[in-house]
């Protein structure tokens, strides 16, 4: 969802999103369709694949407590490198 103070995307951008949608969580591995989440908004290049546990969930969530992430030892940057890896690979 944008904001409603935000630029239209371009169909590049809508392209990339909805091919990162498609791909399994980074994190977990859950099997798709994964939320887009932007490591800075508005970067829609830099969005992570992520499930809804890993990406809004109160104790395993980015926005939450971040405990998969804690036990998986990843952050925002190896999570984007795996997205990527799944994406070009």
């Amino acid at each position: 969802m944008r904001s409603k103070n935000s630029r239209a995307h371009t169909r590049g951008e809508s392209a990339h999103l909805a091919a990162v949608k498609e791909l399994p969580c980074a994190v977990c591995g859950a099997p798709p369709p994964s939320d887009a989440h932007h490591i800075k908004q508005g970067n829609h290049f830099t969005a992570v694949a992520l499930c809804k546990d890993c990406h809004q969930g109160a104790f395993n969530g980015i926005h939450g407590q971040r405990r998969t992430w804690s036990v998986m030892k990843m952050d925002e940057n190896d999570a984007l490198n795996e997205t990527l890896r799944r994406l070009l690979g």
